[in-house]
């Protein structure tokens, strides 16, 4: 599986908002075939949009994980939760979960494990603040976030990377194209030389992705892919860019 085209909902939907984002997107959807494409939802609603959903072939997983299988752990949901729940992926790293929840790249590390352990496809999110851009410090930051995660996993095989720069999240300013493209290629480049034991699925880019300049991004050939967050609650939107993207990318 290589998921390159993610739909993050956060803290956002209801029973009747999936099933009005699907009616909006299988409607503008051109695509003959879903296999790209995944959406990870509020976790109280994997199972209800697994069984819901028209398109067998779209992914659904989860936001996050906890970073332990079981325990005294009020609140989380464990990776094999996910799974049984009919979840095939999961988001970790996530800015927002480093900053409001103080995830370290231990933790972090320790729910790729548990993803991977439990068949999940991990997604890592990596990305620098506005202050580390300023000072020139984002491939040092990025490398350092990519390398620290990667060396503490121990039954890791495979994943893919989202790069969000923090500073672009929600804001609707991103980097030029062709300075992501250059900053994936640095991540590609770090993965498969220093760990050739982990799979690297795609390397997909976040940080206020729309439908108005997901072409650019997706014309760069580093490029792998995109996780959406405001754009992906519009499941007419999603579509449009879901056309956008098989289109430039062949898939």
């Amino acid at each position: 599986m290589s998921l390159k085209l993610l739909a993050n909902w956060k803290l956002h939907g209801s029973k009747s908002f999936y099933q009005n984002w699907f009616a909006a997107f299988n409607q503008s959807y051109q695509g003959s075939h879903h296999d790209s494409l995944g959406i990870a939802p509020p976790a109280i609603y994997i199972s209800d949009i697994a069984r819901y959903s028209s398109n067998p072939g779209i992914a659904i997983g989860s936001q996050n994980i906890d970073q332990f299988s079981s325990g005294a752990r009020t609140g989380e949901i464990a990776s094999s939760m996910v799974k049984d729940a009919g979840g095939l992926f999961s988001i970790t790293g996530h800015s927002e979960r480093r900053m409001f929840f103080n995830e370290l790249d231990g933790d972090i590390a320790a729910k790729l494990d548990l993803a991977s352990s439990t068949s999940l496809l991990p997604i890592l999110c990596v990305g620098e603040s506005r202050e580390e851009r300023d000072q020139n410090k984002t491939e040092k930051v990025l490398e350092m976030q990519v390398s620290n995660v990667l060396r503490a996993c121990s039954t890791l095989h495979s994943l893919t990377i989202a790069y969000e720069p923090v500073w672009a999240i929600g804001t609707g300013v991103m980097p030029e194209p062709e300075e992501i493209n250059s900053i994936h290629e640095m991540i590609k480049d770090v993965v498969q030389s220093r760990f050739s034991n982990i799979h690297l699925h795609a390397v997909i880019y976040g940080g206020s992705v729309n439908l108005e300049n997901s072409q650019s991004i997706f014309k760069e050939k580093e490029i792998d892919g995109a996780l959406i967050g405001g754009a992906s609650l519009n499941g007419g939107e999603f579509a449009s860019i879901a056309n956008i993207f098989n289109d430039l990318k062949g898939l």
